[in-house]
């Protein structure tokens, strides 16, 4: 197996272990989710302040509408650059990723006293985000998807999008911070996953600074 891909098997072990001992850490343990909640408190705006609208506004990026907007853009940069394999694999990462999170939502959801955050009535947050789950494999999508000359930007539009939509959970007081890390653990496991695949397909060049080894 090429070194590169079994190095990123690894890590994808290594964000399902992550994703699992969040869940124990901030949901078995009193102080360390009394902790997470004071950390989260620290970014959450004041409703109807002049930060209570544009993190609302970047939460919603995630919602349906725009994630099948993204989803054909993304269908037609695979078809005009002819990288199927690619879109399938971002297709598998998009998919994965998020029957992930929404299996591990059911499962985990809980009750938290949002009165920690600053809002009076209590809500069930869930574990982890989906809607950072949906930015995060819809970036990873597009950089999969672009030919390696243009991932550079892909890479910057990516991260903008994900970090948009993960500011604004967190900021208009949807999830916890500990959310929005597992989310991002769970598109972290599945993209590893992706690449190591392609890789080891010769669909794609290992990564940089792992040789080529059998």
């Amino acid at each position: 197996m090429e070194r590169s891909a079994r190095n990123l098997i690894v890590i994808a072990v290594l964000c399902a272990a992550g994703t699992a001992l969040l869940a124990l850490l901030f949901y078995g343990s009193t102080r360390i989710s009394d902790f997470d909640a004071r950390v989260t408190s620290h970014f959450l705006a004041t409703p109807d302040s002049a930060l209570d609208s544009p993190a609302n506004f970047g939460a919603k990026c995630a919602e349906p509408a725009p994630l099948i907007l993204i989803a054909f853009g993304l269908i037609a940069l695979g078809v005009v650059w002819n990288r199927p394999w690619h879109l399938l694999a971002a297709g598998g990462v998009v998919i994965g990723a998020n029957l992930t999170t929404q299996v591990m939502k059911l499962l985990m959801a809980h009750p938290r006293l949002q009165g920690a955050l600053g809002v009076s009535y209590p809500i069930e947050i869930h574990y982890p985000s989906g809607h950072t789950t949906a930015a995060l494999s819809a970036g990873f999508g597009l950089w999969l998807v672009v030919p390696p000359r243009w991932r550079g930007w892909a890479a910057l539009a990516g991260a903008a999008y994900g970090l948009t939509v993960a500011a604004g959970v967190v900021v208009a007081g949807w999830h916890f911070v500990s959310d929005v890390l597992g989310a991002a653990m769970v598109v972290g496991f599945w993209a590893c996953l992706a690449l190591a695949v392609l890789i080891q397909a010769g669909l794609e060049k290992p990564l940089r600074g792992f040789s080529r080894t059998r």
